[in-house]
Parts: structure tokens; sequence; C-alpha cells
């Protein structure tokens, strides 16, 4: 499942899914050098986690697709 790594708090990584609610996971599971607000692919079966993946290149492309609403928001702010 694709999620998003939001915050860290304390030794708690809380990781926002797509759809459903947030999961929170030991900070010590984390794979080095992860990054807030970067994209995973974290499996879980029941109730455990088995792993996080970075996804790179959908963070890359969910920036960019994030910086071109926020280019047209600013284009059409400047028409009215």
């Amino acid at each position: 499942m694709k999620m998003m790594l939001e915050e860290i708090e304390g030794e708690q990584a809380r990781f926002i899914p797509d759809e459903g609610s947030p999961i929170h996971v030991a900070k010590d599971f984390l794979p080095q050098n992860y990054r807030i607000g970067e994209i995973y692919e974290v499996t879980i079966e029941g109730e455990r986690v088995l792993d996080i993946v970075p996804l790179k290149e959908e963070t890359q492309k969910r920036l960019a697709k994030m910086k071109q609403k926020r280019v047209e928001l600013l284009k059409k702010n400047e028409n009215h």
C-alpha cells in the first residue's frame, strides 16, 4: 500500500495511506535515509508491517503534480 511518511513523534513514525486511517510504525523499522513527505510502499500482513520501501519516482511525480496545481492556482488568482 502506498503511504506518505507524515511525521516522527518520539519513537513512532506516522504514515498516511492514500485511503484509510494513519498507521503508526516503530521508528527503528524505517529504512535508512528516510524522509518526511516521501512516499513508501508499506507491506502489511494482518497487524504486522513486513516491509517499507521508498518510492522515489512516485514521490517526485506527486511533488511535480502539487507544484503544477500551485502554479495554476496562482495564475487563477492573478486574473481576479
